[in-house]
């Protein structure tokens, strides 16, 4: 089964510009860099768009033929549109995300000639937040289209975050921090040939993950308060999802890898995302895990009890050895 999809920015409403502020040269500093070995930039970027969707252009059998997407988008039910925010974290307060590019070229070895990329975080950023967002599945009727040259736009919301009768809010997550170690996190692309053995190969390391009281909420979302009223609490399943490193030890990326595979007999290829050896241990912990809704109180249930968190779940000390996984079929 083929499949026509269009991925990316093609999406609703992804035209909030990025915010880019690079550092000013004189004329001595660029007259400094004439024949030196490789080249630096310096990127520092606030990052908020709208409306982000995967578009798939057919459906998945002849019962299924119209035009579908998955919608990345602010949380529903807001009088007004809240654009999805990444931004760079100085200890507990925001700054501007800032990152290296350390780019060189070598030949390589038998002709396999590569195009390196060295990216790391600047000095005074500590960590990563990304504001609270929500999954959508959207219908033909929400979607923005190309056709030929034209592009025309459309949003799944009505008006402020207020949904389309077409679109179903699926996924929704609290704000995400991701602190870093001293040690930050780095990342080395290789274009080209690879001599490091894949493109993307991952360095440093993080402290957590939605570290902070008992994690970040994550819901999957069944229905609202009111039904179909986005504006009411949403029903569902949810828990408060933290990561962390095993006994106050950061959680190290080395070993990470990442990128693009040919075909190769029975393996169709695609994207690759995986870790050689064993990783460092972490501890994983689901809180507050809860069905429905938080102290609703229904006739005829086992001694008229309300329902309640189910508990927490997790790890402590886990570890993964060999990981890969591949995703492929876009």
């Amino acid at each position: 089964m083929n499949k026509n999809k269009k991925l990316g920015c093609l999406s609703l409403l992804c035209i909030s510009p990025l915010t880019l502020a690079m550092q000013p040269m004189d004329d001595q500093s660029l007259s400094a860099m004439t024949g030196q070995d490789g080249l630096t930039i310096g990127v520092e970027s606030n990052i908020q768009f709208n409306q982000l969707a995967m578009i798939d252009n057919d459906g998945l059998t002849t019962d299924y033929t119209n035009r579908a997407g998955l919608v990345i988008a602010g949380v529903a039910g807001q009088s007004s549109e809240a654009p999805v925010k990444i931004s760079g974290l100085n200890g507990s307060s925001k700054t501007m995300l800032g990152v290296r590019a350390t780019i060189d070229t070598d030949a390589g070895t038998a002709s396999n000639a590569f195009v390196n990329i060295g990216l790391a975080f600047n000095d005074n950023v500590t960590g990563i937040r990304i504001s609270p967002f929500s999954v959508y599945a959207a219908a033909a009727n929400a979607l923005s289209s190309i056709s030929g040259t034209t592009y025309t736009q459309n949003s799944i919301f009505s008006s402020g975050t207020l949904l389309k009768s077409d679109v179903k809010e699926i996924l929704r997550l609290g704000g995400i921090d991701i602190v870093f170690a001293a040690n930050k996190p780095t990342m080395n692309i290789q274009l080209g040939s690879a001599p490091q053995g894949n493109m993307i190969k991952f360095g440093g390391a993080i402290d957590s993950i939605c570290g902070a009281g008992d994690g970040c909420n994550i819901m999957l979302v069944s229905d609202y308060a009111t039904s179909g009223d986005a504006t009411t609490a949403p029903i569902g399943a949810s828990f408060d999802f933290k990561f962390t490193g095993h006994n106050g030890s950061p959680f190290g990326l080395t070993g990470f890898y990442a990128g693009i595979e040919s075909a190769n007999g029975t393996n169709p290829g695609g994207f690759v995302f995986g870790h050689a050896g064993t990783t460092d241990k972490f501890n994983l912990q689901l809180n507050n895990v809860l069905l429905g809704t938080n102290n609703a109180q229904q006739a005829n249930v086992f001694n008229n009890l309300p329902n309640a968190s189910m508990g927490s779940f997790g790890l402590t000390g886990a570890s993964v050895t060999n990981l890969r996984m591949r995703v492929n079929g876009l």
